[in-house]
């Protein structure tokens, strides 16, 4: 099969794997998506998260699949299912000398029936990873590219609902990429307003607008904090939502904060954390809330908004290439041509 991997020194490429093989509890999938995660996925191929010592790895983790063959013990999983996140090769397994680093890109992967793993081994103990691997049942028709939207969906929801967006809270979101427009979605659909975003690419800044943002700000040609006084009346900010990672900019917009506002670092700030957030903390009136999110908590409500027609999937992601594409659409995540793919498996 084909696979995505990576050195962990910049480099990814697709290479020939063999199938993974299912143990007595897992079930194999035939992928039919895998979208990228760019954040995660630039800094996994660079090195910079994970064990450095599982390399090379096997990328991607934003899958969905198909169960194509069933272990002789895996009771509550069969044929047809469809399963979010199979993996090639779990966390910290390896196939073919190869590193599950979550294991995404690959044409086929695993799901494991947890519940009879542990209904006939209580003691066993079960990879971590496998509670990510939810069911889609099968009255819900979804794309696999749209399919594959629902864990940034799920990821992004549970974090605005747990720093505490609600009705009328004034919402600043930092960036303009696909974290931040689901970002924007969820604290509309919570009731906020005005969310707002500022970020360095004018189209995107427009995208921002088509799931949620009320205003947005292009932080090369207009300043931030005179536009957000403008657009708040004066009045501030009660969140500020960080998807950037850039402490600087966080450190800016704490300006915009009001009594008891809170900035949430969703990204990992780029300047070595302990400093940057230092930095933060000298922001008068300030409180940081550094949550991280609850996917799999999210799950069923993810599940209704699809029945109920209210997720706009293709807002979510620019483009759906083939996965022998591969090498060409990390290329175009590089050069910002493209901020978020949905490779095919077909």
């Amino acid at each position: 099969m084909k696979a995505v991997i990576t050195n962990g020194q910049g480099e990814a490429r697709l290479i020939d794997l063999p199938l993974p093989e299912p143990t007595a509890h897992q079930c194999l999938c035939r992928m039919e998506a895998c979208a990228t995660c760019t954040g995660t996925d630039l800094k996994i191929v660079a090195g910079k998260i994970g064990p450095p010592a599982q390399y090379p790895g096997i990328l991607g983790h934003e899958s969905v699949g198909t169960v194509v063959q069933c272990g002789k013990k895996a009771r509550n999983i069969k044929c047809g299912d469809r399963f979010l996140r199979p993996a090639a090769a779990y966390l910290a397994t390896q196939l073919d000398g190869y590193w599950g680093r979550m294991g995404g890109f690959a044409e086929y992967g695993l799901v494991t029936d947890v519940k009879a793993m542990l209904e006939d081994c209580p003691s066993a103990k079960v990879n971590a990873y496998s509670q990510y691997q939810q069911f889609i049942p099968p009255d819900i028709t979804i794309a696999p590219a749209d399919a594959t939207m629902l864990i940034t969906l799920k990821e992004v929801g549970s974090y605005v609902r747990d720093i505490g967006v609600w009705f009328g809270s004034k919402v600043m979101v930092l960036g303009t990429g696909s974290v931040a427009m689901a970002m924007c979605f969820f604290a509309k659909l919570a009731g906020a307003y005005p969310v707002m975003v500022a970020g360095r690419r004018s189209e995107m800044i427009e995208r921002c607008r088509t799931t949620g943002a009320d205003y947005g700000v292009d932080t090369r040609s207009a300043d931030m904090v005179d536009r957000v006084r403008e657009w708040t009346d004066g009045g501030g900010v009660d969140f500020i939502i960080d998807s950037t990672g850039d402490a600087e900019l966080i450190e800016e917009s704490g300006l915009l904060l009001v009594k008891n506002g809170a900035i949430a670092t969703y990204a990992s700030v780029t300047a070595p954390r302990p400093l940057a957030l230092e930095k933060i903390r000298g922001i008068q009136r300030r409180k940081i809330i550094q949550s991280g999110p609850d996917e799999t908590s999210m799950h069923q409500f993810m599940l209704d908004l699809t029945r109920l027609g209210c997720l706009p999937f293709g807002r979510f992601y620019s483009h759906v290439m083939p996965l022998n594409d591969f090498e060409k659409g990390f290329k175009m995540l590089v050069d910002k041509t493209a901020f978020k793919i949905v490779f095919a498996m077909e």
